[in-house]
């Protein structure tokens, strides 16, 4: 059940269908460069979040923080970027003086797709052991291959949705963001006081 709430959430928080007006900006209607754009995007994307689920941990144990506070710090960027969502305000946009043919890495891969709010709900949640880790990387890969599609059909999948639709999905994916920060926050300050159960 946590893999299949933390897969929700990593699709909230990519939020796929929010990134097509910067895909097909990017790639200025050219198929093959949106192709390329989503390419470099998705594996941008894939190879963040399978860092964070392998070496976030360890990372954290570096500089001495708890998982917990780390699930605190996880909700508190989470919870305004689905605020913003469900407001119907941009989370980030990309930056025209950029090269479109780096535009898949730099913003569109990161920190559109794979931002701190992704990287901070894999890294809270990944499993302590390593087959559990292995579950997740799977789970982030079949993510990575959707989103590649999406991000494939950018095009014909604006026109198909409409604005009203773009609209009502990107709100949707935002109360499912901010419903998933609360939580966090919620599992993280009752493993700081415990107390609080």
């Amino acid at each position: 059940m946590a893999l299949i709430n933390t897969a929700v959430g990593l699709l909230a928080i990519s939020s796929p269908i929010g990134v097509l007006p910067v895909v097909a900006k990017a790639g200025g209607g050219d198929p093959s460069r949106i192709r390329q754009i989503s390419r470099m995007a998705v594996l941008t994307f894939l190879f963040t979040l399978w860092a964070a689920c392998w070496w976030g941990q360890a990372l954290l144990d570096l500089f001495a923080i708890t998982l917990d506070s780390f699930r605190i710090a996880g909700g508190l960027i989470l919870l305004p970027i689905g605020l913003r969502l469900i407001e119907g305000l941009e989370v980030s946009s990309a930056d025209g003086e950029t090269g479109w043919d780096s535009l898949g890495v730099v913003p569109i891969g990161l920190p559109l797709l794979a931002g701190p709010g992704a990287i901070s709900l894999v890294v809270a949640e990944a499993p302590e052991q390593w087959l559990g880790r292995l579950a997740l990387s799977a789970v982030i890969g079949l993510l990575a291959l959707g989103i590649y599609l999406v991000l494939l059909v950018s095009m014909p999948l604006r026109r198909a949705l409409g604005e009203l639709q773009e609209k009502v999905i990107s709100r949707l994916m935002g109360l499912l963001l901010s419903a998933i920060a609360v939580q966090m926050l919620v599992s993280g300050l009752k493993g700081c006081f415990p107390v609080l159960h």
